[in-house]
C-alpha cells in the first residue's frame, strides 16, 4: 500500500525534483517504509512505500522495466498476481522480484492497456511508456484506491491524495461550484469531480492514456453493465448459498497473502462477522480481530463483536473508551481528509485503524455488503414507498402534509419525501443532508443536483426493480466516494492497509446478477449473505437491528463543541469562504443549539468544509 505522485510537463520543461519530493512526502503515512524518485526530463514519478509483499529492496518504486524502459508507480494489491506471473513466465518474461508491482509492469509489456482487465485487486497506478511516449493511468473496478489528476495543455499531474496535488503551483485553489453543490447535498464529492476546479478523480473502472495527441479515457469495467440473471431462479437456495460461499472464500483467501502481520476489523455485524469467520477457516494461524467499544451503551456494540469472536475463537483485541475520546481525533481527522468530507463515522474508523495498527499492518474489512446485498434499512422502506408514487401527486400531497406534521421525525421526513414529484426525487430528498435547507446553496449558478446525477446514471439500468436500482446508485456513488474514501484515508493515516474481500469484482458481479428476492425477502435484508454466515455462526449471534457506528455529534454540538461550531462557522469565516449565506448558517446553528430542530448533519458538513478551507486554502 502506497502513495504515488507524478508530473508530465508537455512543454518539455524538466520536472522539478524538489517539488516532486515535497508532494511525495506529503503522503508519508501512506508509505513510511521506503521512498523513491525517478526523473527523465519532462516526466517524473515519486513513491512512498508501505511494504506488504516482498519486503526486500527488489520491491522498490518507481520500478523500471529494463527491456522497454517503461516505469511504474503503483498503489494497491493485485491478489491474483501469482497466477498472472505464471502466465507471463510461460511467455519467457523474467522477474527480479517477488512483488506484484513487477507483475503489473510486465503485464503491461505483454498486454498493453488491456492488462487491467486481468487484475483482481485494488489499485491505482501509472506507467510511463517510453516506447510510445505516453502515460497510462488506471484505477480499480470499484474505487477502493483513490487517484486525483490535473490535465491541461501544459501539464499532467496525478497523486493518491488531493493534498499532495495542491502543493503544485499549477493546481488551482478555486472551488469547483458543481462539486460544492454535490458536497452540500450528500456530504462527499462524487467522481469525476473534486472540490477544486481543474482537478478530477479518476472514476472507478477507468483508465487514461495521455500523449501529445491529448487525453483519452477508457471504461474497462462498469457495475451498470451487469445484468440480472433470471436463470438463477432455476438453482435451489442451497446451491446459491454454496456458490456465494465459494466466491467469498476465494476472495478472502486471496487477501490473506501478506509478508507482514494481518488481522480483521470485527464490529459484530453481518459483513465483518462473515469476513472474520471465513478468514478463520482459510488461515493457517489464529486470526487477530479488532473492536473498539464505548462506555456509553448508546454507542457501544463491542458485546456483539465479543460474542462472535468467542464463537470463532479469534485472538480478539478490544478497546473500550469514552465517546468523548473521539474528540481527541478531531483535528487529525479533519487534516487527513484533504477534501471536504462529512461522514463523521470516519472518527471511529480512524480510531479502530489506529488500534489495529498496534498489532498488524493489514486488516480485512467488511465494507460493501450493504450496497451489494441491500442491507440498508431504507431499501426496505423504498420497497413499499414506491407504491405511493403510483398515486397522482395531487392525491399524495395531503397524506404527505399530514405525515410531515407528526411528532415522529422518521414519519415527518417520509411525509415530505412522498410529496416529491417522483420516486427519484423522494429518494434524493431522503438521502440529502440539506433536505429542506436548500436555500443554503448558492442559487445564482446553474449546477446539477444529485437527483439529476442519479437519474442520468439509472438510465443505464432501466429494467431493474426499484431496490436494485437504488443499490446500484449507492454502489456507484455513496460506496465509492464516501465509504471507500473513509476507509482508505482512515487506515492509511496510520499506515494500515485495509482489504475489502466483499468487493472482489467476482463477488460484485455475482451479487448484481441476483434477482432482488435473494437479497431481500419481505423486510429481511441481506438474505443470501445471512444464509452464508449462518454456516459459520449461529443466527442468534448476528440477527439484530442494524446500527452502524453511532456517534454523539448531535449532543456534542449542544455541549462540548458548541463554542467551536459558533467560532468556526462565524459570519466572518463564512464570508471569507464565500458561496454560502452566513445568516442562514447562523439560523441552522441556533435551531440546533436551542433544540428547535436537529441540524447536526449539515452543521458537521459545514464545519468540515470550512476547516478544510482553513487547512488547505488559507
Amino acid at each position: 500500500m502506497c502513495g504515488i505522485v507524478g508530473t508530465l510537463n508537455k512543454s518539455g520543461k524538466p520536472v522539478m525534483q524538489d517539488l516532486l519530493i515535497k508532494m511525495r512526502d506529503r503522503m508519508f503515512s501512506r508509505g513510511p517504509d521506503d521512498a523513491g524518485i525517478w526523473l527523465d526530463g519532462r516526466i517524473g514519478f515519486g513513491h512512498r512505500r508501505l511494504s506488504i509483499i516482498d519486503l526486500s529492496k527488489n520491491g522498490h518504486q518507481p520500478m523500471v522495466d529494463e527491456e522497454t524502459g517503461s516505469v511504474i508507480v503503483y498503489n494497491g494489491e493485485i491478489y491474483n498476481f501469482k497466477e498472472i506471473r505464471e502466465q507471463l513466465e510461460k511467455k519467457s518474461i523474467k522477474f527480479k522480484s517477488n512483488s506484484d508491482t513487477e507483475v503489473v509492469l510486465k503485464a503491461y509489456r505483454l498486454w498493453g492497456k488491456a492488462c487491467v482487465e486481468r487484475f483482481n485487486g485494488m489499485f491505482a497506478f501509472a506507467i510511463w511508456d517510453k516506447q510510445c511516449n505516453g502515460l497510462f493511468i488506471a484505477r480499480d473496478r470499484v474505487g477502493i484506491k483513490p487517484l486525483y489528476y490535473l490535465n491541461n495543455n501544459d501539464i499532467c499531474i496525478f497523486a493518491s491524495r488531493l493534498g499532495a496535488l495542491m502543493l503544485h503551483p499549477e493546481c488551482s485553489r478555486d472551488i469547483d461550484e458543481q462539486a460544492l453543490g454535490f458536497y452540500l447535498e450528500c456530504g462527499y464529492v462524487p467522481a469525476p469531480w473534486s472540490i477544486l476546479k481543474g482537478v478530477k478523480k479518476l472514476k472507478p473502472g477507468y483508465s487514461l492514456w495521455i500523449d501529445e495527441k491529448g487525453l483519452k479515457e477508457n471504461c474497462y469495467w462498469k457495475i451498470d453493465s451487469i445484468k440480472i440473471d433470471n436463470s438463477i431462479t432455476k438453482s435451489s437456495d442451497d446451491e446459491l448459498v454454496e456458490r456465494l460461499d465459494h466466491i467469498l472464500r476465494e476472495a478472502v483467501k486471496s487477501r490473506l497473502v501478506s509478508d507482514v502481520p494481518l488481522g480483521a476489523f470485527l464490529s459484530g455485524g453481518i459483513d465483518s462477522s462473515l469476513v472474520s469467520a471465513i478468514m478463520c477457516q482459510c488461515s493457517n494461524s489464529t486470526p487477530k480481530t479488532f473492536t473498539i467499544g464505548f462506555e456509553e451503551k448508546d454507542y457501544d456494540e463491542s458485546l456483539y463483536a465479543l460474542r462472535i469472536a468467542k464463537h470463532l475463537e479469534t485472538d480478539h483485541h478490544e478497546k473500550i473508551m469514552k465517546s468523548s475520546d473521539l474528540l481527541d481525533l478531531l483535528d487529525d481527522n479533519m487534516f487527513c481528509y484533504d477534501e471536504p468530507f462529512a461522514d463523521f463515522s470516519s472518527l471511529p474508523t480512524m480510531l479502530v485503524s489506529r488500534f489495529a495498527r498496534e498489532n498488524v499492518t493489514v486488516a480485512l474489512s467488511g465494507d460493501g455488503g450493504d450496497e451489494l446485498f441491500a442491507g440498508y434499512r431504507d431499501y426496505a422502506l423504498w420497497k413499499y414507498l414506491q407504491i405511493f408514487y403510483r398515486i397522482p401527486q395531487v392525491l399524495r400531497n395531503p397524506l404527505g402534509s399530514f405525515m410531515s406534521k407528526l411528532s415522529s421525525k422518521k414519519y415527518a421526513v417520509i411525509g415530505k419525501s412522498i410529496k416529491k414529484k417522483d420516486l427519484m426525487n423522494g429518494f434524493t430528498f431522503l438521502r440529502s443532508i440539506i433536505r429542506e435547507h436548500r436555500s443554503l446553496m448558492f442559487s445564482d449558478v446553474k449546477i446539477l443536483k444529485m437527483q439529476e446525477l442519479f437519474e442520468r446514471r439509472s438510465a443505464d439500468f432501466p429494467d431493474l426493480d426499484v431496490v436494485s436500482k437504488l443499490c446500484r446508485l449507492d454502489a456507484a456513488y455513496y460506496m465509492a466516494d464516501d465509504i471507500l474514501q473513509k476507509v482508505d484515508v482512515a487506515s492509511m493515516s496510520t499506515s494500515l492497509e485495509a482489504r475489502v474481500p466483499i468487493l472482489d469484482h467476482k463477488v460484485v458481479e455475482f451479487s448484481q446478477s441476483l434477482p432482488i428476492r435473494y437479497k431481500m425477502k419481505g423486510l429481511n435484508s441481506k438474505w443470501l449473505l445471512k444464509k452464508v454466515l449462518s454456516r459459520y455462526v449461529p443466527s442468534k449471534l448476528f440477527e439484530r437491528t442494524k446500527r452502524g457506528f453511532a456517534m454523539p455529534v448531535r449532543n456534542w454540538f449542544r455541549g462540548e463543541l458548541k463554542d467551536m461550531v459558533r467560532d468556526e462557522l462565524s459570519p466572518s469565516r463564512v464570508k471569507q469562504f464565500g458561496y454560502l449565506d452566513p445568516d442562514i448558517i447562523q439560523k441552522l446553528i441556533n435551531f440546533h443549539i436551542s433544540n428547535k430542530q436537529d441540524t447536526h448533519r449539515i452543521l458537521w458538513a459545514l464545519l468540515s468544509l470550512l476547516r478544510w478551507n482553513k487547512n488547505f486554502r488559507s
